[in-house]
């Protein structure tokens, strides 16, 4: 039952400290030029997200609803892990979402906005937390159709 804390905390912690040095280290470098380019369709563009997920809503002032919400989110998933989850794999998921959302929260109240930087050119700019969120959800989701599917009798090989 502990591992699942462990594993929990830990996976928090690592995605918390890699988004953190990765936004530190952009604001670094990309402050003075704002934008460097790896290849055509990829680049490290620095961009200041004040709005929801990509940039949704990014001309209203939500930045109290965005913290309370997020907050309330965050702590929803640890109760969430506390009562429900029993497998490392989802405890780890639920790791990554809860980290993506600290580290995302940390920096709407430092700076009033999220750091992006991530440009693919053809999708809204975003961040290593917004991929762990975006992980973390895929993993729990898979995880739930795939016990589903085998939990209701259907055979691997069918």
């Amino acid at each position: 039952m502990a591992d699942k804390y462990r594993w929990f905390f830990l996976t928090v912690s690592l995605s918390v400290f890699v988004d953190r040095l990765s936004k530190y280290l952009v604001v670094q470098f990309l402050s003075d030029i704002g934008s460097f380019s790896i290849f055509r369709y990829f680049s490290f563009t620095l961009v200041k997200n004040r709005g929801l997920c990509f940039g949704i809503l990014n001309n209203l002032n939500l930045r109290n609803f965005i913290v309370i919400a997020s907050f309330i989110i965050a702590t929803g998933i640890f109760f969430c892990l506390k009562r429900y989850v029993k497998e490392k794999q989802i405890a780890i998921a639920l790791g990554l979402i809860d980290g993506g959302i600290i580290s995302n929260l940390i920096d709407r109240i430092s700076i009033g906005a999220v750091i992006d930087f991530i440009n693919f050119h053809i999708w809204p700019v975003f961040n290593l937390a917004d991929t762990c969120i975006v992980s973390g959800v895929f993993i729990v989701l898979v995880n739930h159709f795939k016990r589903g599917k085998y939990a209701s009798g259907v055979s691997k090989n069918r």
